[in-house]
C-alpha cells in the first residue's frame, strides 16, 4: 500500500470515527477537551473542499451540532449553578440587614426613651 493510499485509508477511518454517534449518556461523560475537538474536526470536515457532497457536509454539521449542544448544557448548568449560590448569598445578606436594621430600629426606641425620661426628670 503506498503512502497515499495509507493516508486515504487513515482519513476515511478518522471520519467514520467522528461520524459514529455515541449514546448521550456516553456523549456526557466526555470531557469538555474532546467535546470541542470532536466538534472542531467535523466543522473542520465539513468546510473541507475535497467534501463536495452536500449531504455529507451537512451530516458533519448535524453531528458537530451534539457536541456543541452538550458543550452549551455544561455551561447552563454552571451558569444556573452560580447564580443558586448568588441568590443564597443575597439571601443571606438580605437577612442580616434586617437583623440590623430591626437592632437600630430598638437602639433608636431606647435613645428616645432615655431623652424623654431625661427631659421628664429636669
Amino acid at each position: 500500500m503506498t503512502d497515499a493510499e495509507e493516508r486515504d485509508r487513515e482519513e476515511k477511518e478518522r471520519r467514520r470515527r467522528l461520524m459514529r454517534g455515541e449514546p448521550i449518556r456516553q456523549v456526557r461523560l466526555l470531557p469538555e477537551a474532546e467535546l470541542s475537538e470532536k466538534y472542531d474536526a467535523l466543522m473542520e470536515l465539513s468546510a473541507d473542499p475535497s467534501v463536495t457532497n452536500r449531504d455529507a457536509q451537512m451530516r458533519y454539521v448535524a453531528r458537530a451540532q451534539v457536541y456543541a449542544d452538550e458543550l452549551t448544557r455544561r455551561e447552563t448548568v454552571r451558569q444556573g449553578e452560580r447564580m443558586e449560590a448568588l441568590t443564597t448569598s443575597l439571601n443571606r445578606l438580605t437577612w442580616w440587614i434586617v437583623g440590623l436594621t430591626v437592632i437600630i430600629a430598638i437602639a433608636t426606641i431606647v435613645g428616645a426613651f432615655l431623652t424623654v425620661t431625661a427631659w421628664a426628670g429636669a
